[in-house]
């Protein structure tokens, strides 16, 4: 199959595909006006639920888990993370077990579990929707039992390491040599703690901003000292309710102007994403309020609980909030987070054929989605 398209760069290619993967990719040497963008399939790390289907409880049916894959692909994902929020030990390994048979079953676009729990800061300003009095600290021992039930499909977990610091570097110096990836989140984290974290493997740090007490010291909170850390990343959720507009704004333009650029996205999306709303759903054990502002709230109170953006819809919003170029936002939000997560992907020979067409006109439209070089997605 071949396909002639525009970069979001804006170079037009011939693009080869064979099988699975990218087998050729040349530049054309005419210019044609309509012509589809190509940009490389999504990617996000932290996906809670969507499309009605809440992944923080036991899946019913395969349909379900159909849906909701499918309701990804539809907008212009090809990977993402199932991430899992504090929970009872039983109530993980019931969750762990069941997922990982699916995935091996029917993996469609899942690429494995992001664990957001149980070792974060249980205080009421960092622990956002989670349960505290679930929340444990950090144990080599649990860490085993989640890798003996799901092996390699455990690729990121995020943590508090001040609740526990020795007992976080423990865990994340033999997690990094599984593979497993290590963020910062729901965290009070700064000096010393956090610079032994980053020390010991810590990559990036989850939704920065977000998890965080209304009000912090001038200088001395966690955002800036995450921002001051060059090494590391920072995943932000570009729906313009986790952070005003004007915020979203300077910590991307800072964390995209590093060299290499430390921005990622995600949309922390949950049940109520690709739903209609206003309504209630779950997250996990907890009841959500969908506002008719797209925002999803615990129920009886303005705590935010996850989001119901999608993934297309956010790269096209974090581009307008952010000011930067497509390209880049859309780099954030695919070819970086695959790379964490040690996956090729992008528009490079040899590379899965993982990939999304685009209308070119002003209003974001996605024509299609391609995965593994087969057609997953079209529009109607």
């Amino acid at each position: 199959m071949k396909i002639t398209a525009r970069t979001l760069s804006g170079q037009i290619c011939d693009v080869q595909i064979e099988g699975p993967v990218f087998k050729k990719i040349t530049a054309h040497k005419e210019d044609i006006l309509d012509l589809p963008w190509i940009a490389p399939g999504l990617v996000d790390i932290q996906i809670n639920g969507f499309a009605g289907i809440d992944f923080n409880r036991p899946l019913v049916s395969d349909e379900a888990w159909y849906h909701a894959t499918q309701q990804l692909y539809a907008s212009g994902c090809t990977g993402f993370l199932i991430a899992l929020i504090t929970n009872r030990e039983e109530g993980y390994r019931e969750l762990l077990t069941g997922l990982t048979a699916r995935i091996k079953r029917d993996p469609r676009n899942c690429l494995g579990f992001h664990m957001e729990g149980p070792w974060l800061n249980p205080d009421p300003g960092y622990r956002g929707a989670h349960r505290a009095e679930w929340m444990v600290n950090p144990d080599i021992n649990l860490l085993r039992k989640w890798r003996e039930s799901v092996g390699n499909f455990l690729k990121l977990i995020t943590l508090a390491p001040e609740i526990d610091s020795e007992a976080a570097e423990r865990v994340i110096s033999e997690g990094r040599k599984q593979g497993i990836q290590f963020f910062l989140g729901h965290s009070a984290a700064m000096d010393d703690i956090l610079t032994r974290t980053i020390a010991a493997g810590a990559a990036g740090w989850t939704h920065l901003g977000n998890a965080v007490p209304a009000t912090v010291p001038k200088f001395e909170n966690v955002i800036f000292h995450a921002l001051a850390q060059s090494r590391l990343l920072a995943s932000l959720i570009p729906d313009g309710l986790h952070l005003p507009p004007h915020v979203f704004r300077v910590l991307a333009r800072i964390l995209n102007g590093a060299e290499p650029s430390r921005l990622l996205l995600t949309t922390d999306a949950m049940a109520g994403a690709a739903t209609e709303r206003p309504g209630t759903c779950t997250l996990g054990e907890v009841e959500v309020d969908v506002g008719a502002d797209g925002s999803a709230r615990l129920f009886g109170s303005k705590r935010l609980a996850g989001s119901t953006l999608t993934p297309f819809a956010g790269v096209f919003l974090a581009e307008h909030m952010s000011g930067l170029f497509l390209e880049d936002v859309w780099e954030a939000f695919s070819v970086r987070p695959a790379s964490l997560l040690q996956f090729k992907h992008g528009l490079i020979e040899g590379n899965p054929a993982d990939f999304c067409l685009l209308s070119p006109e002003k209003t974001p439209y996605l024509l299609a989605t391609y995965h593994r070089g087969k057609c997953v997605y079209e529009a109607p």
